[in-house]
């Protein structure tokens, strides 16, 4: 069962990656990038696959996603993220990601996979009582947090982040897709067994990941649909319903409010991670089917 890359998805482009090639503005041969235009009739609006965390030599952007973001009205992202740093976000995220029924990680999960977290945490010099009270797939993403931070990659300098600054300069409307509460309900309502499995795939293959983000950052960076669809459909193999949890049901969630954006004669710029974009149940896809026409910018 193929859990690594899945995980490597989540952080880096599904829910709120990086670039690790020294120049922001690489491209394929075609100068293609993860951006398009959907056009109908007259209107149109502009659909980024973002990553969610990046290096500062990520920037500047190549010009199409400043012209993009230019031409537009309105921000959509997955989250508005003045919601998600709110504090009210914070009490969700520990009454989800925290037991509150007298469990605690080290009763929830088998005595080797309590053992393997408590070694990595050894390792990186945290104390393990800080995770005594939390959920596998909590357990989970703090690992990956530090991991992330260890390659270098800042959630701050990510696309969404670097979008939604530009738009509160600018005084434009930010439109969030979904709430905070609706991405942590993700996790918390993975079965308790995938959590510990997602868990202990994470702490054996750390290494590994560190290459792959690279790969996949590459081909974010170069507009490669084509290997960033690979990557998704292998990464879920064995596993359709968190599959249909984390990408497929929200792209059809989304759909509905893309059509209101293209219902307006002013253009939105939409920005969410780029695995929500490929495959056939992807959003380039479900808007064609819609009748709108794409283009990869």
């Amino acid at each position: 069962m193929k859990i690594r890359t899945a995980r490597l998805l989540i952080v880096a482009l599904c829910t709120s990656t990086l670039v690790y090639t020294s120049s922001a503005a690489q491209t394929t041969a075609a100068g293609k990038h993860f951006l398009w235009t959907v056009r109908s009739d007259a209107n149109v609006l502009y659909l980024a696959g973002s990553v969610h965390a990046l290096g500062a030599d990520a920037y500047p952007l190549p010009a199409v996603f400043e012209k993009a973001f230019e031409a537009s009205g309105t921000l959509v992202e997955e989250l508005d993220l003045a919601d998600a740093a709110s504090l009210s976000a914070v009490p969700t995220l520990l009454a989800k990601g925290l037991y509150g029924d007298g469990r605690t990680f080290e009763t929830a999960v088998s005595k080797e996979t309590a053992m393997m977290v408590a070694q990595h945490f050894k390792q990186i010099g945290l104390p393990t009582e800080m995770i005594r009270p939390m959920k596998p797939w909590m357990v989970m993403l703090t690992v990956m947090a530090f991991e992330v931070q260890k390659v270098g990659l800042d959630a701050s300098l990510g696309l969404d982040k670097y979008f939604y600054d530009k738009a509160m300069a600018a005084k434009k409307p930010v439109i969030g897709l979904e709430t905070a509460e609706f991405q942590i309900d993700r996790f918390d309502k993975m079965p308790d067994v995938v959590q510990e499995q997602m868990l202990r795939s994470t702490l054996t293959e750390l290494d590994a990941q560190g290459n792959e983000l690279k790969l996949m950052i590459v081909a974010w960076q170069r507009g490669d649909t084509a290997t960033i669809e690979k990557s998704v459909r292998s990464s879920f193999a064995g596993y359709p319903a968190a599959y249909t949890s984390l990408i497929a049901e929200r792209n059809r969630n989304w759909i509905p409010q893309l059509q209101m954006c293209l219902s307006s004669s002013t253009p939105c710029f939409v920005v969410v991670g780029a695995a929500h974009m490929v495959g056939p149940d992807g959003l380039l896809a479900l808007l064609q089917q819609k009748g709108y026409t794409v283009e990869q910018q």
